[in-house]
């Protein structure tokens, strides 16, 4: 009797895949993924859905070099990102959801985004059409179906021989494997394998990590008119140093707190690459985000677009005054700023976005096998070569569609 197919994460990309398999084999398929399924899909503003229950911080990160680590933050759900994210879709979207995404239109958009369209902003695409895109629920109905099996808990270790996996423990259970997909994402990925002593085989798992550089400005907003979505405005560009940015609005600052807005600009085209490595056996995460000379140029020109921007008479109109840190900090105050003090203050003000990446990308082969071990595939953002210059979602689909198609056709 041949052992299960173990897909490790429930998230865009491990549904993806999870159904795939269940579609083009006859194989056993277990899904090992902790989070509930989603009831929020009829929910257009995300920032209603997000919680500390469906997106808990789960690692410690460095985002730069001798950096304080922070709390990082991650979807706990069936459906994972794509279950909660803010459905902004700034590139084309992938073909297996056709029909499923749309541009928002300016009778739906509040203040602060019409300010930031009319800055020479665009409507974003968003994964809704009357409802929000989430892989989830197909995998549910399988679930349901008795297709696949769902293992409502966390991966904590992968055992085996030298070069494949045959068991994979959860908090009190142990699951043997035929082959195991890893897709818990691009830190949890490589933190379980280097914490299973896998990277005595693959010493290239966890190198090249990268995710996308943002500040963030926070706008006391003269009115209440907040729109139907909590962002559906984006603006694009690329600096004289060849880096592309994008500007996102957003109504709210959270849930709880709708009288200020954001605005945040995130670099889309890093270069520099962090590592998630053993330390001491304890993993160790860090971004080394602006660490090459292009990402720091880059980043500075992308700031300086955003202060711009903000400073826009359609922004200015929107809104009482702009604070860039939580000291009440204004537009001004980095108005006056040189190259290298900006640098600084850019460094000591930068978080991300939760789009990390490519952690893998040099572990893996062409179609996602982890080099070293017979059984093992990578098909979530972990094995993406760089992180994708658009809101990550429609790449992890497209690459999870590839690979869950590949590895149907090898174990039908």
């Amino acid at each position: 009797m041949r052992r299960p197919v173990v897909v490790i994460g429930g998230g865009t990309s491990g549904c993806t895949v999870a159904a795939l398999l269940a579609a083009t084999t006859t194989r056993e398929i277990v899904l090992i993924e902790s989070g509930n399924v989603s009831t929020h899909d009829d929910e257009p503003r995300f920032m209603d859905v997000i919680s500390e229950e469906n997106a808990p911080p789960f690692a410690m990160v460095s985002l730069v070099e001798g950096g304080i680590a922070v709390p990082y933050a991650q979807a706990n759900v069936l459906g994972g990102g794509s279950a909660i994210n803010g459905m902004i879709l700034s590139g084309e979207p992938p073909a297996s959801v056709e029909g499923l995404t749309r541009l928002a239109n300016a009778d739906e958009m509040g203040s602060v985004s019409r300010a930031l369209l009319a800055a020479g902003g665009a409507p974003s695409r968003l994964w809704w059409n009357g409802g929000r895109w989430n892989p989830g629920r197909a995998v549910h109905h399988l679930v349901e179906e008795g297709r696949i099996s769902l293992v409502k808990q966390d991966a904590v270790l992968l055992t085996g021989d030298s070069d494949a996996v045959h068991e994979v423990h959860t908090e009190d259970s142990v699951i043997e494997a035929d082959h195991v997909v890893m897709c818990a994402g691009a830190i949890a990925t490589p933190m379980l394998l280097l914490s299973s002593g896998m990277g005595v085989v693959n010493p290239q798992i966890g190198v090249g990590l990268q995710d996308h550089p943002t500040i963030a400005f926070t706008m006391a907003r003269l009115d209440s008119d907040r729109g139907v979505f909590d962002a559906s405005v984006h603006l694009k560009g690329v600096t004289n140093s060849g880096g592309r940015f994008i500007v996102l609005a957003y109504e709210r600052v959270s849930r709880e707190v709708s009288s200020d807005a954001l605005i945040t600009v995130s670099l889309m085209s890093p270069t520099s690459r962090g590592t998630i490595s053993m330390l001491d056996g304890e993993v160790s995460v860090s971004m080394n985000m602006l660490s090459t000379q292009a990402d720091i140029d880059g980043m500075r020109e992308s700031v300086r677009e955003l202060v711009r921007i903000c400073n826009s008479p359609s922004v200015q109109r929107t809104t009482r005054s702009i604070s860039v840190d939580d000291r009440g900090a204004h537009l001004q105050d980095l108005e006056g700023l040189g190259d290298l003090e900006l640098d600084q203050w850019i460094r000591s003000h930068l978080s991300f976005v939760s789009h990390a990446s490519s952690s893998c990308s040099s572990a893996i082969d062409a179609d996602g096998g982890l080099r070293g071990f017979a059984n093992v595939t990578i098909a979530d953002a972990s094995g993406l070569p760089t992180v994708p210059s658009e809101t990550p979602a429609a790449s992890v689909t497209i690459e999870a569609t590839r690979i869950g198609r590949s590895l149907g056709g090898k174990l039908a």
